[in-house]
């Protein structure tokens, strides 16, 4: 069952947050993951959610988001993705 992450992202420092990006792709890589969409410009149609950037991710299941969420190597970039991003992140499961 593939799980989605989905991440309501609003960068702060684009040039400092680029070296988020640059490190951790090849991590969500290694995971088996794929970034299925980043849109800064998301279409609201109900409600007052608007992210400034919609970011969703695909893992191969929830085991596999919580295992890159947790893994050393992920660390420290969750520093580096707080210093120059705020985020809210969900995750969701397929049946």
């Amino acid at each position: 069952m593939a799980a989605y992450v989905v991440i309501d992202l609003n960068v702060a420092d684009p040039a400092g947050f680029q070296q988020y990006v640059d490190g951790v792709t090849p991590l969500i890589e290694k995971a088996g993951a794929r970034n299925v969409l980043t849109d800064g410009d998301a279409l609201v149609l109900e409600g007052d959610w608007a992210p400034p950037t919609l970011v969703i991710h695909e893992f191969p299941d929830r085991a596999a988001v919580q295992e890159f969420w947790d893994s050393p190597e992920y660390q420290p970039f969750k520093e580096l993705r707080r210093r120059y991003s705020t985020v809210k992140v969900v995750v969701g499961e397929t049946a």
